[in-house]
């Protein structure tokens, strides 16, 4: 097996501040923040520690501009969406006959790269508050890569630590074991159970 075609790569498109109301392409001189880095080893599964490390080291990084501290990834998803939108309209792209906000493609990102694929298996995105109560696609994207990793690491007898059984039924992936990560799926899986309750009874009202 050549490990080389296997690493990790840690992605970042985010603003360095907030810049409520500046010009766009002048804030794109020197505001947004682009990161690519890989990681590989022998020990795949250092290398996946050490792209993790990166990226909480991005994200308390992040949080230290806020004057604040990391809690948990949940919390995080809230309090950093303002390095993904700064608060005014970027520049419209246009793929096919629909326009998008170019915001939609910021994020901190870890990424599994198997041959020429990149997998996202975690991260924190811009997320458009109308669609923060729905389910996002990037969830069941990223659910599906973290059970492909897993299998990957059986099939060649890679070292598995502190893996983890996590509940991806409101994907339709069912409980399933998956290397750590800082998502917590079950509370994923109980806020929208929570969130599902709401709806039903207010059909009622």
């Amino acid at each position: 097996m050549d490990k080389k075609k296997s690493h990790y790569l840690v992605h970042g498109l985010f603003w360095k501040g907030r810049m409520h109301n500046a010009n766009y392409h002048e804030a794109k001189k020197d505001k947004l923040c682009s990161i690519n880095k890989t990681f590989e080893d022998a020990n795949l599964s250092k290398a996946r520690k050490g792209a993790f490390a990166y990226y909480q080291s991005l994200i308390d990084v992040l949080y230290e501009t806020l004057d604040d501290c990391y809690t948990t990834d949940r919390q995080a998803r809230i309090d950093l969406q303002t390095y993904f939108h700064a608060g005014y309209s970027k520049a419209q792209i246009r793929i096919g006959k629909i326009n998008f906000d170019d915001n939609l493609f910021n994020e901190i990102a870890v990424y599994w790269v198997k041959g020429t694929e990149k997998r996202l298996i975690h991260g924190i995105w811009y997320r458009p508050k109308e669609e923060q109560h729905q389910l996002d696609e990037q969830f069941a994207l990223m659910g599906g890569n973290l059970i492909k990793e897993h299998a990957y690491y059986e099939r060649h007898h890679l070292p598995i630590e502190g893996e983890t059984l996590c509940d991806m039924t409101d994907l339709n992936l069912g409980f399933q074991f998956v290397l750590p990560t800082p998502f917590d799926w079950d509370g994923f899986v109980e806020e929208n159970l929570a969130k599902d309750t709401q709806a039903i009874y207010q059909c009622f009202q």
